[in-house]
C-alpha cells in the first residue's frame, strides 16, 4: 500500500486488494501462506522488528496469496525487554489459527 497523508498517529494508506485473513473461511495453498507468514515474521526480527500483534486480524490476504501485514502501534524493537516474548507470541498466534483452520477441516492445498 502507498501512503497518503498521515496526522499525529494515524497514516492513510491507498486500499489494499485483498481481506484479513480472520474473515477466511477457506484457505488454498496453506503450507505457502503459513510458510510466508513464518518468513515474515522473521524479516522484521532481521530487520530489528517485532510487530507484537502478528495474527489473523492483522493480514490481509489477497486473492494471489499475498500478504499485507497492518497494525504497527504495538511494534518493538528486538532490544526491548520483552522482545523474545512478543516475537513468541506472534509465532504462537500463528501456529494457532493453522491449526484451528485445520481443526475446521478446511481444504488446504
Amino acid at each position: 500500500p502507498t501512503p497518503i497523508d498521515c496526522n499525529r498517529h494515524g497514516i492513510v494508506m491507498s486500499l489494499v486488494d485483498g481481506v484479513t485473513m480472520c474473515h477466511l473461511k477457506e484457505l488454498g495453498n496453506c503450507e505457502k501462506v503459513f510458510k510466508n507468514c513464518i518468513e515474515l515474521i522473521e524479516k522484521f526480527a532481521e530487520n530489528g522488528l517485532i510487530h507484537g500483534d502478528f495474527n489473523e486480524f492483522n493480514l490481509m490476504i489477497g486473492q494471489d496469496s499475498t500478504l499485507t501485514v497492518i497494525d504497527f502501534p504495538q511494534c518493538v524493537s528486538v532490544n526491548h525487554l520483552n522482545a523474545i516474548d512478543y516475537f513468541d507470541r506472534d509465532v504462537e498466534c500463528i501456529y494457532t489459527f493453522f491449526d484451528r483452520m485445520g481443526n475446521k477441516s478446511l481444504e488446504c492445498e
